[in-house]
């Protein structure tokens, strides 16, 4: 269970680790297993209520996926 609020920031951290991956991977490549997982997460987000929303273990989840990237060197395209 979660409120109205912890579910726009679970989306907002979503957006943020999407980002993230975005510039750290090639920009034509097709998307890796963690950006689909983000996709389809943002996507159940959007179609769940609030009541139904784990906050705590989804945004451990999140944090999880973008810890992997953080540190990373930015793709030469974007620098």
């Amino acid at each position: 269970m979660c409120t109205v609020m912890q579910k726009d920031v679970l989306i907002e951290m979503i957006a943020n680790t999407m980002a993230t991956i975005n510039v750290i991977i090639e920009p034509k490549a097709e998307n890796n297993e963690d950006q689909n997982y983000l996709i389809k997460l943002k996507n159940d987000l959007y179609s769940t209520h609030h009541d139904d929303i784990d906050y705590n273990l989804l945004s451990m989840i999140v944090k999880n996926i973008k810890d992997k990237y953080i540190g990373q060197p930015v793709h030469k395209y974007y620098a």
